[in-house]
This record gives structure tokens, C-alpha cells and sequence, in this order.
């Protein structure tokens, strides 16, 4: 049996725009596109409410001439980074089938000023390389209110609490620079006008005097009033919600625009030992193996796109233990993996085979110990050698092997394990570094005996990524 286990790595191998990256700029180039129409102060409703609104529009609209903010494909890709990524792109797909209505474009528009989540990830486009790179600055907002949640419940009077949150400030009990502008992006840290007493000449003062300062929103607070204190709950729930809507961007990014690309000619895997895969694991949210080649079973282990999208995007797990006690769950991909009906039983039938034959083993050895009976020896070795197969060849194309899918690499390199029961992993990679950083993945979540021992054995074997060939051009796609 033939398996395929794909990641990023294979649609981007397709040069497809599926990158961070890719994302964002797009993003980008749609936020600041100029439509004419935005409305100035967009907190006066909420992200659900606009797009009613915005429909309501458009209904009314509809028979009128409309104005052309539509955007093409050049348009969209403007302030891409990734140039020659974007001209093999243009080489293979009919990208000037790709483009997104006015109305699509004023909708995400709104859904991006109003998203906290996509702002912070914009102020640090620069350091989030990678989808896991992404990951890790989800944990970092949860970390640093984690800590935060600490020293505010070590202000003992909440009329003090601004204080806190004179970062400025060096004595007392203050929140740090670095925390105060991470969590300001989720609205956190709010503006509060309040009544000062400025001195004068001859020590006499002016009182009601009225200044700004920073305190906590209070919003976040219970009954939304400053004196009820701190209320972490709702603020994670916001959080929680605002994580949803930017799932819900990336959702409509790949259903508008990365799921309308169709190749020019047909495309073909070129590869001396590839051959039609039973089944296909897949950690991405698109179908392309469906789309270009044939249908296959598929399973989505962190959900798919589309109307009924069901996109995992979250932490590995809660690391700080006042995320625990406050059952922050909902940033793990675990729990959006049981919440949103994922497929996430992976590789089941086999270890459960494996599960039986050891059973089958542990009887034989307690009914007949190690009697040296011919038909009973003959039997035990049946029992160890054929009976034992899994005779599976798993592909792995475009996965990090990151300690993020812990899990699922310690499923696949414990198929074999106190025996051979055939199963090779194929592990492809892009480059030398790519390579390199997939083996140092590798021995950080399986360590080095086990590594050894499976590349020894011929069961792991890492292989340059297949070319993806049009059928009538001669030479494959350069990947490099």
C-alpha cells in the first residue's frame, strides 16, 4: 500500500501561492487598495454586522452600474516578495483567470482593519518566515498574557492599576515595553482621560485638569467597569473570537484566489519510483493532488477550506500553566481538531493490526513458551514474520517534520519497531539545507538511536522532491 503524507512543501512545489508569505502580501495588497467606499471608523460595528451591512449593499445595487474596484491577478500579487516564485507561477497557471469582485475586496478590507490578530502579524511580517514561525508568535501573545494576568493580580487596588501600565516608568511594578505593545494590537491597553492637579508658580495647583493615560480596557474587566478588576476570561474569549475571524481571511484567501488557479497543460509527477497513492494524509487545507491528478481518498488532519471550512491553525499546546488553569484550550490544535470534526485518526488501521499481532504473540509465548516443537517453531515464526507485514511505502512531500506534529511522526517511526514489517519512509526534500533541517527535526523528536537504526535498515530514506512536469514541454519545471 502507498501512502502520501503532504505539507506546504507539495502545492508549493506546484507553485502554488500557498507561503506565509504569499498570504500576507496579498493581504497587503488588498488593504491598501483604494476602493473609495470604506467607512472612516469601522469599531462602530462588529466584523458579522458589516458584512450584513455590506450585503445589504450590494442588494440594493444590484441592476446599477457598479463602480470597477475589482482586482486582477497583477494587482493582487503587487506587493509580492517572492518575485520568482510568482513568475513560475505566472509560466504554469492561466493567471489571468484570477481575480476577486469589488464586493469581495471591500469585505476583506473590513474583516482586515478589524482583525487584531492580522495586525500584530503585520507588524511583524518581517520576522514570521514560515506557517510555524507563525505558530510561535500565537504562543508568544498567549505567553505574555499569561504573565501579565500574574502582575496585574498583584495590584491590590484596581484605582491603582494604571500604573501598571505606565511602562515608561522605571520605579514600581510596571508592565514591560515589549508586553504593553503586544497586547495593546488586541486592544488590551486603552486610553483613559482623568482629573490632574498641575502645580503653578508660588506652590498653589490647578485642580480637574483633565490628561490621558494608559489603564486597562475595560472592557476586559467584569461588568466591563475598571473597579470589578480584571476578567481573563473574556479577554481570551475575545481573543479566541478574533482567531476565528483571521482563520476565516485565510479561509477566503485560498477559496478566492489560490483554489481558482488552473494549470495551463497537465501536469505530471516525474519521479522513477512514484506511483499512484492508496490514501493521502494531508496537513494542508487545499486539494491540489485532487485537482490536478486523480481522486483519491483524502484526509484533512487540520481541516479544509471552502464554505464549510474547517481550518486547525493554533498552538502544539498550552505551555504556561495559568493558560491551563484557565482551560485556554481553544488555541490548541487539538482541541480544533475534536471541535471542528477533523480527521485526525491517523494511520489507525495500521496500528491497530500491529496492536493484534503482538497480542497474538504474547498468548503464543504464555500457552507454549518457547517449546522447540517443529510445527509449534514453525508456527511462532509464521506468527513473527508474515503475519506481522504492513508492506507500506509512506511518502512524505513538503512536511517540516516539525516537533509541532510530534504526534503523528511518532506514529509513523513506530510501525516498525521491534520488527521489519516493511514499512519505508520516503522523506522527499528541496534542497540540501531543506534536507538538513529535516533530519535535525527528526533526531530532536525521535533521537538518534531510532534515526540510525531506520536509515541503517533502509526503512528512511531521504530523496530530492520529484519534478512536476508539464505534459507537453519536454523539460520538467525547474525547482530550483
Amino acid at each position: 500500500m502507498n501512502i502520501l503524507i503532504v505539507g506546504n512543501g507539495f502545492d508549493l512545489s506546484h507553485y502554488l501561492p500557498t507561503k506565509y508569505d504569499h498570504f500576507m502580501d496579498v493581504m497587503k495588497a488588498i488593504e491598501i487598495k483604494n476602493t473609495g467606499e470604506k467607512v472612516s471608523d469601522l469599531s462602530i460595528h462588529t466584523v458579522s454586522e458589516w458584512m450584513r451591512l455590506l450585503g445589504q449593499m450590494f442588494e440594493k445595487r444590484k441592476g446599477l452600474e457598479q463602480p470597477n474596484y475589482d482586482m486582477n491577478f497583477n494587482e493582487l500579487f503587487s506587493c509580492i516578495r517572492d518575485k520568482w516564485f510568482i513568475e513560475k507561477t505566472e509560466e504554469l497557471y492561466l493567471t489571468e483567470q484570477i481575480k476577486i469582485s469589488f464586493q469581495d475586496v471591500l469585505k476583506l478590507q473590513y474583516r482586515l482593519e478589524l482583525n487584531d490578530w492580522y495586525q500584530y502579524f503585520k507588524n511583524h511580517v518581517e520576522e514570521i518566515k514560515t506557517w510555524i514561525d507563525f505558530e510561535q508568535k500565537i504562543e508568544e501573545v498567549l505567553s505574555t498574557l499569561a504573565n501579565c494576568i500574574v502582575e496585574i493580580g498583584q495590584v491590590k487596588r484596581t484605582d491603582e492599576l494604571f500604573e501598571y501600565f505606565a511602562h515608561n516608568q522605571k520605579d514600581g511594578h510596571r508592565i514591560n515595553k515589549r508586553s504593553f505593545k503586544i497586547l495593546s494590537t488586541f486592544n488590551f491597553v486603552t486610553l483613559e482621560s482623568y482629573k490632574a492637579n498641575l502645580p503653578i508658580a508660588g506652590g498653589m495647583s490647578v485642580a480637574n485638569k483633565m490628561k490621558e493615560r494608559s489603564n486597562l480596557n475595560p472592557k476586559f474587566c467584569h461588568g466591563t467597569n475598571l473597579e470589578n478588576g480584571f476578567n481573563p476570561l473574556g479577554f481570551l474569549n475575545y481573543l479566541y473570537l478574533q482567531l476565528e475571524d483571521f482563520i476565516e481571511i485565510f479561509n477566503l484567501y485560498l477559496d478566492l484566489i489560490v483554489n481558482e488557479f488552473q494549470p495551463k497543460v497537465q501536469l505530471t509527477i516525474d519521479a522513477q519510483e512514484w506511483i499512484r497513492p492508496n490514501i493521502i494524509y494531508s496537513f494542508n487545507y487545499t486539494n491540489t493532488y485532487a485537482r490536478f491528478y486523480n481522486s483519491v481518498k483524502m484526509e484533512y488532519l487540520h481541516g479544509s477550506h471552502g464554505a464549510a471550512q474547517n481550518i486547525v491553525l493554533g498552538v502544539s499546546d498550552l505551555e504556561h500553566e495559568n493558560l491551563k488553569k484557565l482551560k485556554a484550550y481553544g488555541f490548541t490544535k487539538y482541541h480544533q481538531k475534536l471541535l471542528k470534526d477533523t480527521e485526525y485518526l491517523f494511520l489507525d488501521e495500521f496500528k491497530n493490526k500491529i496492536s493484534i499481532h503482538k497480542k497474538k504473540i504474547e498468548y503464543f509465548e504464555k500457552d507454549f513458551g518457547y517449546i522447540d516443537v517443529k510445527e509449534r517453531k514453525f508456527e511462532r515464526q509464521n506468527l513473527m514474520e508474515n503475519e506481522s507485514k504492513l508492506d507500506l511505502n509512506i511518502y512524505i512531500w513538503g512536511h517540516s517534520l516539525d516537533v509541532s506534529d510530534k504526534d503523528y511522526i511518532i506514529d509513523i517511526f513506530s510501525l516498525n519497531d521491534e520488527i521489519d514489517r516493511n514499512v519505508k519512509v520516503i522523506v522527499y526534500y528541496f534542497d540540501k539545507n531543506a534536507k538538513f533541517l529535516l533530519l535535525n527535526n527528526l533526531l530532536a523528536i525521535l533521537e538518534k538511536d531510532k534515526v540510525e537504526l531506520w536509515m541503517k535498515k533502509g526503512w528512511l530514506i531521504f530523496k530530492s522532491n520529484p519534478n512536476v512536469v508539464a505534459i507537453n514541454n519536454i523539460q520538467p519545471v525547474d525547482l530550483t
